[in-house]
């Protein structure tokens, strides 16, 4: 049975666990920042990765929401040789034709349709539907019950935010944010926020490190 440890003890873990195979996987506890105690039923191991005995001999999983967060989680781990699993809900309908990078979720009755190729530590959350041809980047983000048309192209840092629309064929830039319910009817630059029906720029976002 394989052993894995999660990074960050919050609600994302919730969702990650539940599609989790029990059957084949041994949850061993969480790495996290801030709490100490136990999550979920599971304990605190320690708040880094020297804070675990002999790290090679376990999975891990990023369970944290926050894209610029879970990148730099990604780095250390990728940086000290470590392993990363993908947890795919057993009620995502995911295509066979689909490429999936390491460390990524695909939620409870998402749709992956055919020819999508879907980068590194990415979250596809629950009833996202992202259809065929669609290229998304590493380390973003497609919230609950948003649609990406057809060959969309995210990049990465992206955050798509729950219940938006993006047309079909649209560009959406590295650590570009589309806010909640927003539709998206033309490209989305790089470092900006949109919002709204339809969707307009609000604010130019600074940080680029992610």
């Amino acid at each position: 049975m394989r052993k894995i440890i999660f990074i960050g003890a919050g609600g994302y873990a919730k969702s990650a666990i539940d599609a989790l195979s029990l059957y084949n996987h041994h949850i061993e506890g969480f790495i996290d920042d801030f709490k100490e105690g136990e999550h979920l039923g599971y304990k605190i191991l320690g708040n880094c990765i020297e804070d675990i005995f002999e790290p090679h001999k376990y999975e891990y999983f990023i369970s944290i929401g926050d894209n610029k967060k879970r990148k730099s989680w990604h780095d250390i781990l990728k940086n000290k040789g470590l392993e990363l699993i993908n947890i795919i809900d057993r009620t995502a309908i995911v295509s066979n034709n689909v490429e999936v990078g390491t460390g990524c979720f695909i939620g409870k009755m998402a749709i992956v349709n055919s020819d999508v190729k879907i980068g590194d530590n990415c979250v596809i959350n629950t009833k996202a539907l992202v259809e065929h041809g669609c290229r998304i980047g590493n380390h973003v983000n497609i919230s609950t019950n948003s649609v990406l048309n057809g060959d969309v192209r995210v990049k990465d840092g992206a955050f798509v935010g729950s219940c938006s629309v993006v047309n079909g064929q649209l560009l959406i830039g590295e650590r570009a944010m589309v806010g909640s319910g927003a539709v998206v009817i033309r490209d989305v630059e790089d470092d900006s926020t949109v919002v709204g029906v339809p969707a307009r720029r609000i604010e130019e976002r600074r940080y680029k490190n992610v």
